[in-house]
């Protein structure tokens, strides 16, 4: 019983300061709209019920949920070595990009192309970050400059792209690809709603991400997070590690890509991540970088991005308040991290006091 206790003590306290980001967040947006004239309880009743309200609007959050929670694993994978990737966007492309490649022109059975083109989201994806990595790696360059600028040339890659190599020859001239294969589709969980496979193979992801902190590379790639001085005394190849880091914190990205696109696109458009690379980063720093707070912190996200959009058309309040509570939420949650720090710290000074005095004191 003793033990129960312990545990569950352990996760009330790691969830309970998201929990109060959450509430503090809804708590100033709540005054913005009485500034505003508007009614808090109908606002956010009607966001809950847009987004939680019946069978359909939970399909819709779940759809929305599920890129955002593999891209937020993979940013979480990252963070914990200390590697700042802000090119979830880029490498979201360029993961779907080398995936929908494949699927246009290799001819083989779908059973047999959907893992290969599954094979080249991650590669595609992780090769893109990896380049990052190897940049900080070698050269010592910052992995945010060089990650961000790395997103605007596969944003620019993908325009023309779709607007010349790979675009539709039947479609009238928009930017787009040609339409996969119906056999490429990601089969339809729940009939007259877009909720597909993708969501059982991300949630097989994220328990693999739960998993993988306790292999050889997961704990590598810890340890080089915790203190790269330990991880090389301890024999680790630190630039090594950094790569593979990026390598697969870039591939999972490139998997949400896959999966936005054979279960929802069905081709490549022109901002075909809708800005789920920027919205992972707070919802993996959210999560507190664990896969299960993760899947709990996408979900609220998606519901927010779901429920914002009937908010809009039934009470008229503009989607932007949704991304003031986004805004809120990171503030909070820095702030919280800023917190903990400097109770640390000054935690670590009063004891190197209190040793400094008790030497002292024997010294006389």
């Amino acid at each position: 019983m003793l033990k129960v206790w312990t545990v569950t003590k352990r996760i009330l306290v790691s969830i309970l300061p998201s929990v109060v980001a959450v509430a503090l967040a809804f708590g100033v947006g709540a005054l913005l709209l009485l500034v505003a004239g508007k009614h808090p309880g109908e606002a956010f009743s009607t966001l809950f019920m847009g987004a939680l309200g019946s069978p359909n609007r939970i399909a819709e959050t779940l759809v929305r949920a599920v890129p955002l929670m593999i891209l937020a694993l993979g940013i979480s994978i990252a963070f914990k070595s200390q590697i700042w990737n802000i090119g979830g966007d880029g490498q979201f492309m360029m993961g779907a990009t080398c995936a929908v490649f494949v699927g246009l022109n290799l001819n083989l059975a779908p059973v047999l192309l959907w893992p290969v083109t599954f094979l080249a989201a991650f590669l595609g994806g992780g090769l893109w970050g990896g380049l990052a990595g190897l940049m900080r790696a070698k050269f010592n360059a910052n992995e945010v400059i060089t990650t961000l600028m790395l997103n605007y040339i596969t944003m620019h890659l993908l325009s023309w792209l779709i607007r010349g190599p790979m675009m539709d020859p039947n479609g009238q001239g928009f930017p787009q690809t040609a339409l996969l294969a119906q056999p490429l589709q990601l089969p339809i969980l729940f009939g007259g709603t877009r909720l597909h496979f993708g969501l059982i193979i991300g949630l097989l992801i994220m328990a693999a991400g739960y998993f993988f902190w306790r292999t050889t590379v997961g704990l590598k790639i810890e340890l080089v997070g915790e203190s790269e001085h330990v991880a090389r005394y301890c024999g680790i190849q630190v630039p090594r590690t950094i790569i593979l880091t990026m390598f697969i914190s870039a591939g999972l990205a490139g998997i949400a890509g896959w999966n936005e696109v054979f279960g929802v696109q069905y081709r490549l458009l022109d901002d075909i991540s809708s800005g789920f690379g920027n919205l992972a980063i707070v919802v993996a720093l959210l999560g507190n970088l664990h896969p299960l707070g993760i899947v709990i912190s996408a979900f609220f996200f998606a519901a927010l991005m779901v429920g914002g959009n009937t908010m809009q058309l039934m009470v008229g309040i503009p989607f932007s308040l949704v991304t003031v509570i986004q805004g809120l939420v990171i503030i909070f949650v820095i702030s919280r991290v800023v917190y903990t720090q400097w109770r640390d710290g000054l935690a670590i000074r009063r004891f190197n006091s209190r040793v400094s005095g008790q030497s002292s004191g024997r010294s006389h």
